[in-house]
């Protein structure tokens, strides 16, 4: 199989499976998104510090990393954004705010054109700027129609998208970054789920149940994707990713609408729509791929 076939299949089976995600958060709706949220940290620092005790250039790059202090608060930074989004993330997935959630991934690839040109002096195409003004025209629509703020969809496009920017300064690859930023979060995840055990909100037992066993694993379908993507970024066109990012709110927000039977009112289909064709101007933006399977 062609290097090429490897990076698609790699690529579309981790947004696949982040698409998917919102099936997986539903089964722990029972336990709260902040002892989720800590064991999700936990568990995947442990999963990728076998990936990283494996390679020697992984050791390498984490130990670089933790020898340098500006280095360690940069990946602090980011790790407060990711777990952010995650906590948003999460709670909105067992609140029944999937579609909401999934209104923030369509959202960021247009949030990252506005802080590519603010923060790295970029210059977007004539129509990557029109494809961000039919999007903000699209949530306007959303607030005056409905009088409500998607602040759930705001929220994650905004904290993924300066995830991403903050990512983009980062020397680490996306294994390596997301173990540090785990890592650095172990500690008050510790503390935290030391906490709600104090408080008797602890959902977690000793002995492992089904809740216990999705908790701890939580982490490692964290880390799989990731890795599935990092390998397919490798084999893949720039252009050719960035369209394959869709694929993930598409599946979320039909899981909201299908399957969760959230409801969307007129102007959130309005919404929804200008944002979708601000996503197809902006594709075509970044240029057609032509390649072979």
């Amino acid at each position: 199989m062609s290097s090429f076939r490897i990076g698609i299949l790699s690529a579309v089976s981790a947004q696949i499976m982040w698409g998917l995600f919102p099936v997986y958060w539903n089964l722990l709706a029972s336990v709260s998104p902040l002892e989720v949220l800590g064991h999700r940290n936990i568990w995947c620092a442990i999963f990728l510090s076998l990936l990283v005790i494996s390679s020697t250039q992984r050791r390498s790059v984490v130990r670089s990393v933790f020898a340098q202090p500006k280095e360690i608060l940069h990946h602090l930074f980011s790790s407060i954004l990711i777990a952010g989004n995650w906590l948003v993330y999460i709670w909105a997935v067992v609140s029944d705010h999937v579609i909401d959630a999934s209104l923030g991934y369509f959202l960021s690839p247009l949030v990252s054109v506005v802080l590519g040109y603010v923060v790295f002096a970029e210059r977007p195409k004539f129509s990557q700027w029109c494809a961000v003004a039919l999007a903000t025209a699209g949530v306007v629509v959303m607030i005056i129609s409905s009088g409500v703020v998607p602040w759930i969809g705001l929220a994650l496009a905004a904290t993924f998208g300066v995830y991403g920017m903050t990512r983009k300064k980062a020397t680490t690859g996306p294994v390596n970054g997301l173990f540090i930023e785990t890592l650095l979060l172990v500690p008050a995840s510790a503390a935290l789920l030391a906490w709600l055990a104090a408080e008797n909100l602890l959902s977690y037992e000793s002995q492992f149940g089904q809740t216990e066993i999705l908790l701890a694993l939580g982490g490692l379908i964290t880390a799989i994707p990731l890795v599935l993507y990092a390998q397919g970024a490798r084999a893949l066109p720039l252009s050719l990713s960035g369209l394959l990012v869709y694929i993930t709110p598409s599946i979320q927000f039909l899981i909201g609408w299908l399957f969760y039977r959230e409801p969307i009112s007129v102007s959130g289909w309005v919404g929804f729509s200008c944002i979708w064709a601000a996503l197809v101007i902006y594709s075509f933006s970044i240029g057609r791929v032509k390649t072979r399977l």
